[in-house]
Parts: C-alpha cells; sequence; structure tokens
C-alpha cells in the first residue's frame, strides 16, 4: 500500500513541479489520478472482504468478538492497526 502512496506522492510533485512540457504534465496527472482512483477502489475492497471475514471467521472463533456492522468498522480498524505497527 505505501507504494501507491508513493507513486501518487511523486507524480503529484512532478505534475507541480514541471512546467516546461504540457505532455509530460498531463501524462503526470493522468497517472496521479489514476494511483489516487487505485488506492480509493483498493480500500474498498478491502474493507468489504474484511467484513466479511470478521464477521464469518473471526466471530465464529474468538468468542468474545462481535461482528461488524459496516464497512466504516473495518476501515477504521484498519487505520487503528497501520498506527500502531508504525
Amino acid at each position: 500500500m505505501s507504494g501507491v502512496l508513493h507513486a501518487t506522492a511523486k507524480a503529484a510533485m512532478e505534475g507541480f513541479l514541471d512546467v516546461g512540457n504540457a505532455d509530460n504534465r498531463r501524462e503526470t496527472y493522468i497517472q496521479f489520478v489514476a494511483s489516487v482512483l487505485a488506492f480509493i477502489v483498493s480500500l474498498i475492497i478491502l474493507a468489504f472482504i474484511g467484513q466479511y471475514l470478521w464477521n464469518n471467521a473471526v466471530v465464529d472463533i474468538i468468542s468474545f468478538a462481535k461482528p461488524a456492522r459496516s464497512i466504516w468498522q473495518i476501515l477504521g480498524l484498519m487505520i487503528f492497526i497501520s498506527l500502531i505497527r508504525s
């Protein structure tokens, strides 16, 4: 996931700093938008898969775990785990 963020930041910086070639700037913006869209789509897919796995695997295995009511809880859990790991 950090590779996507790195590519997105690189494309954004190149687009803002490259004032010479208009075609290169357009390609950079296209790459930036594609990176952002790929990141958003991957988060949505991970949230739905995460909710499914949490509700159908973790809740059955761990007795004190409760089912997730929405994908927002799973996204929050993903962010929380990312913050703890770094």
